[in-house]
This record gives structure tokens, C-alpha cells and sequence, in this order.
């Protein structure tokens, strides 16, 4: 079952990465980035039981979401621009 858990800061970040893009202006969507990479990491570290073991967790889950959402978002962005000249 805890594969399971260590799937949700992947899975979290692809949803952050295809959905933060469409939140407020500039200011706005950067706090709520950064709001929701530490909710969702924190919480992928909760479930998994990892906290149990190291605070460290906590941190690269949370950096874990963050790198992935980049990703995505920049990933989206490259695909949109390409399929927007074509």
C-alpha cells in the first residue's frame, strides 16, 4: 500500500502543472503555486507515514510537487505554442 502513497507527489504535481496556469493574475498564481505545492507535498508526506521516519520528508515531497508541476506547466506551455503555429 505505501507504493500506492508515493505516487501522490507525481500525481499532484502533473494536476498543479495542467491547472495553475488558469488562476488569476501574475502575483496571484505564484502564492497559490507555492501555497499548493506545500499543502499537497505536506499531505503526500502524511499519508505515506514518512514523517514518522524524518522531517526531511517533508521537504522533498514539497519540492518533489514543485519540480514536477514546473515541468508540466512549461511542458503545456511548449505543446500549446507548437500546436498554435501549426
Amino acid at each position: 500500500m505505501s507504493e500506492l502513497f508515493e505516487m501522490f507527489p507525481f500525481a499532484f504535481g502533473v494536476l498543479l502543472g495542467l491547472t495553475w496556469t488558469r488562476v488569476g493574475g501574475p502575483r496571484s498564481r505564484h502564492l497559490a503555486w507555492a501555497l499548493s505545492c506545500i499543502g499537497l507535498g505536506a499531505f503526500a508526506t502524511f499519508a505515506s507515514g514518512e514523517w514518522r521516519e524524518s522531517a526531511l520528508y517533508f521537504l522533498f515531497d514539497i519540492g518533489l510537487v514543485a519540480i514536477v508541476s514546473i515541468a508540466v506547466a512549461l511542458g503545456v506551455a511548449y505543446w500549446r505554442s507548437r500546436h498554435r503555429s501549426a
